[in-house]
Parts: structure tokens; C-alpha cells; sequence
């Protein structure tokens, strides 16, 4: 029988590799934290949240140039409310850091405006479609966005 085989079923095991890293207590808390809010507390959480956020890190040094050549240019005012946005996210909401390629739910962005920018619908609607016309954010779904 294959390595790579159950005694009992003789079924493949997932192309899966230990990883062994040492982080800040705090990052394992917050990592830890957000992947059992968002899953639960089953067994893989963790390490598929980790496996995405290394997905992201992988796309963002290997498309360095792809970016240079579709990089947004924000009209300035956006660019600083956008930023605004993205300190609360990161300040109230949990996010450790936005970075591009980072999905966030639409109630995540449209709340943060609100609180940099003001309550009103309009307020809230008029930032948002800055944001998504300057190329700072694209739908992913119609509740999801990727940051650009």
C-alpha cells in the first residue's frame, strides 16, 4: 500500500504539507478568532484562512508589474476618504490590514462610510460608487468586494 493511502479505505490524502511558523500571539489569536466567527469550530478553519491569506501575499509579489500597469489613480479627495474607510475597518471592525485583493462584505464598507462620512443613505451611496468608479474597490458578488 502507497504512503499516501488510508489503511481502511485506500483513498488519496489532499496534496497538504505542515506548515510551521512562528507568529505574534496576537496574530494567531486574531487569525484564529475571525476563521472560527466566520466557520465555526470545525477542524481546517484555521489552517484554510491561513492558506488564503498566503494566497493573497503569493498575488501580490508575483503581479507587481500587472499592478504598475493597471494601477488606479484615485482623484485625491476619494483616495483619502478610501483610506479613512480602511482605518476604520481596521480600527472597529477586526481587520488586520487592508491590503489589495482582500475581500470585505458590502455592510463592512457601506457601515464604515457611514462612520467616517456620515449616516445619510445618499452620503453612504455617493462614497461608495466614488469608490467603486475610482477602481479602489470591484464587486465580487453584490454582498462581497475586492479591494484594488
Amino acid at each position: 500500500m502507497m504512503n499516501n493511502e488510508h489503511k481502511s479505505t485506500k483513498y488519496k490524502v489532499s496534496d497538504k504539507a505542515v506548515l510551521r511558523a512562528y507568529v505574534s500571539k496576537e496574530i494567531h489569536d486574531k487569525i484564529r478568532d475571525l476563521a472560527w466567527a466566520k466557520y465555526g469550530r470545525f477542524r481546517g478553519a484555521l489552517s484554510y484562512e491561513v492558506e488564503q491569506a498566503l494566497r493573497v501575499w503569493i498575488a501580490q509579489h508575483t503581479q507587481e508589474a500587472h499592478k504598475l500597469l493597471n494601477a488606479a489613480n484615485p482623484q485625491p479627495k476619494v483616495a483619502k476618504v478610501f483610506n479613512q474607510v480602511k482605518k476604520f475597518l481596521e480600527e472597529n471592525l477586526g481587520y488586520v490590514a487592508i491590503i489589495p485583493g482582500q475581500q470585505i462584505p458590502r455592510k463592512h464598507i457601506m457601515m464604515a462610510i457611514a462612520n467616517v462620512r456620515g449616516p445619510d443613505a445618499r452620503t453612504v451611496k455617493t462614497w461608495f460608487d466614488a469608490f467603486l468608479a475610482n477602481k479602489l474597490i470591484k464587486m465580487i458578488t453584490p454582498e462581497l468586494y475586492e479591494v484594488l
